[in-house]
């Protein structure tokens, strides 16, 4: 199993630009695997002020240092309002294991 977190430089939650303090992308690859399965990916955001969402489904767009887009569809698990947790819910289209 391999895993790897990238940092993220641009986030888009169902088309509306995020303001970052920090976020990161975690990507595991499963053995015997070349990409990450549904749910083996999540998302870590902390916003510099209160970014209300709502729990369920959201579609994500993210833009890492690197340059490399990544989008998928991904729940919401946590939020207090600046720490937000996403885990994935389907591919993570753009990811390259190798």
């Amino acid at each position: 199993m391999e895993s790897t977190r990238l940092l993220v430089a641009r986030l888009l939650v169902d088309g509306d630009l995020v303001a970052l303090g920090y976020a990161d992308v975690f990507v595991v690859v499963r053995e015997g695997e070349s990409g990450p399965g549904p749910n083996d990916w999540e998302v870590t955001v902390r916003t510099p002020g209160a970014h209300r969402l709502v729990p369920g489904a959201h579609v994500l767009e993210l833009e890492p240092y690197d340059g490399s887009p990544l989008s998928g569809r991904a729940l919401l698990r946590y939020s207090d309002g600046r720490q937000h947790l996403f885990r994935g819910d389907g591919d993570l289209v753009g990811y390259d294991a190798g």
